[in-house]
């Protein structure tokens, strides 16, 4: 603990002025002008005290400079308590960036985000739940880049218009020797018990506001110290380093003359860039997280705040029964106008009513396999599967549904109304399966070959979850798909009783229900974890 040069009572950083706050008389100073008499000698320079607690559940360890800040609970796993351990001599940091956002703050960051998702669960909004925000520091290490020998660059041309629908691009190569260095522009966190997952979607902090580490600042946070090698990190580091070098590389004077004199631009992130690119690690620094769980039987979620920039990363979980309700109106909505168009367009036969169902359940199938691969896209940062919702799949859907009324209605022209409606739906329903459904399945087959690079423990999760969901999801939809065009072709071929179309089209509600249930379960399942047990050598969450 840091004491009060007036009183001697504890001091404790207030984020809001920046300063250390006396708890007794309530005098002011800055951090840095305290000094530090424990670290005067060369031994202990490199080094600080802390007070280490272990959560006997799973193994994680937290640290605190106040032997005071009894820890109630482990934020990794939810744990009723913490063991204190021991006095401890820790590894000094180099650097440290102060919170800078306060806990009701922070608070009110992650509400705002929660109420982006309407599907999300009440639970997550439960103020109680949001009060177990705690603040620590997490270790993070930054990297230095040197490039030196032969490089080799792509570069490429405008595309050129060569034909009525052709456009060519040259490429060339930029060789040469190189002797280059970038420093600390990039960072990467040394916990085990800090998830890649979520630390890299709260990146990235902003090395401004950096200051040289003083343990005042640790006063009223925990702390974790790292324990991961930072040499694990040499190829993800590397993979993101890449594009700065050649960018950099890009702003010199010879590559500027080259781009200008053949009219083409460097590809920073082409793969034939070959670039004698080396990695060390530079600094250790500790940078603010605002890191609350909660846990639920075997499971967890985790959310944490930015807390230098406010920005929110957290598992919200779909809830089922908010996602059911919303589907229930939606369905009641549809099945009101159908009856409504019933009504007041006395000749519309009930075939009409199991065709649109049919087309409308393919559709509803397409959007949720779409938000499916977009899920998995987004979370293991796989950009070819993050691709946006295609407008000419509606455009078609309605066309298909269009040719679906003319096709099952009566009229004067009945025959050439038939004739009509047929023509559409052999044009729509084929462009809607080449163009939309079966690039889909493609997508979909890519995710059996994602190989993961990094060591996030998450996206590992949720690549084996979408893996084993694809099985089960194949199934359905394949029995689903199958029905469903049977159902069309009833519509166009077969007379039933209105009865019999009735019941055919609650099936098909049905089978689409089937579907959405399994996707509803799938997302509510990817955002949770499993507990996790670091006192488990070589494990990171617990396998049962």
């Amino acid at each position: 603990m840091i004491h009060c040069p007036t009183c001697g009572s504890g001091l404790r950083f207030d984020i809001a002025s920046q300063m250390m706050v006396c708890e007794s008389c309530r005098n002011r100073y800055e951090p840095a002008s305290l000094k530090d008499n424990i670290y005067n000698d060369a031994q202990t320079a490199n080094s600080f005290d802390s007070y280490a607690y272990i959560c006997p559940s799973c193994g994680a360890e937290i640290n605190t400079t106040d032997q005071n800040d009894a820890v109630g609970f482990c934020p990794y796993c939810g744990g009723a308590s913490m063991i204190f351990d021991k006095l401890r001599r820790e590894w000094r940091p180099e650097g440290i960036i102060p919170f800078t956002v306060t806990k009701e703050q922070c608070k009110e960051l992650y509400c705002k985000e929660v109420k982006k998702h309407i599907f999300v669960s009440s639970k997550y909004r439960d103020p109680a739940m949001i009060e177990g925000f705690r603040g620590i520091y997490m270790p993070y290490c930054s990297f230095n880049g040197v490039v030196q020998g032969d490089v080799k660059l792509r570069a490429k041309s405008p595309e050129v218009h060569v034909g009525n629908y052709d456009y060519q691009t040259v490429y060339y190569d930029m060789q040469g020797n190189a002797q280059y260095t970038i420093s600390e522009i990039i960072s990467h966190d040394v916990s085990a018990a800090f998830d890649d997952h979520i630390s890299e979607r709260l990146c990235p902090y902003i090395p401004d506001t950096e200051l040289p580490f003083h343990p005042a600042y640790l006063s009223g946070f925990y702390a974790e110290t790292g324990n991961v090698d930072i040499n694990e990190y040499g190829p993800i580091v590397w993979n993101d380093m890449l594009p700065f070098i050649c960018k950099e590389m890009g702003k010199h004077p010879y590559i500027k003359d080259a781009e200008t004199a053949n009219n083409v631009t460097l590809d920073d992130y082409a793969f034939e860039n070959t670039v004698p690119l080396h990695i060390f690690p530079s600094k250790r620094k500790l940078f603010p997280v605002w890191f609350m769980s909660y846990r639920n039987g075997k499971k967890i979620t985790y959310a944490a705040v930015n807390g230098q920039t406010g920005k929110v990363a957290a598992d919200l979980p779909l809830s089922p029964v908010r996602i059911l309700i919303a589907a229930l109106i939606f369905s009641a909505v549809i099945f009101g106008a159908l009856m409504v168009a019933m009504n007041f367009l006395p000749t519309l036969p009930a075939s009409t009513t199991l065709g649109l169902c049919s087309i409308l359940g393919l559709t509803g199938m397409y959007c949720m396999q779409h938000c499916y691969i977009r899920t998995i896209g987004t979370a293991l940062h796989q950009s070819e599967l993050t691709t946006k919702f295609p407008v000419g799949s509606v455009i078609w859907t309605i066309g298909a549904m269009f040719g679906t009324v003319l096709a099952t209605t009566d009229g004067t022209y009945n025959q050439g109304r038939f004739f009509i409606g047929i023509m559409v739906l052999i044009i729509a329903v084929p462009l809607l399966f080449i163009g939309y459904y079966l690039p889909q399945t493609s997508l979909t087959a890519k995710i059996k070959k994602i190989q993961l690079t990094d060591q996030s423990m998450q996206s590992n999760g949720i690549l084996i979850e979408a893996r084993k969901f694809n099985k089960i999801n194949f199934l359905i939809r394949s029995v689903t798909y199958i029905a469903l065009m049977a159902m069309i072709a009833v519509m166009l071929f077969v007379r039933l009783k209105n009865i019999e179309y009735y019941l055919l089209a609650g099936l098909a509600g049905a089978l689409l229900f089937v579907v959405a249930l399994a996707h509803i379960l799938f997302q509510s399942n990817v955002a949770k974890r499993r507990l996790p047990q670091f006192n488990k050598k070589g494990a990171a969450y617990d396998e049962n």
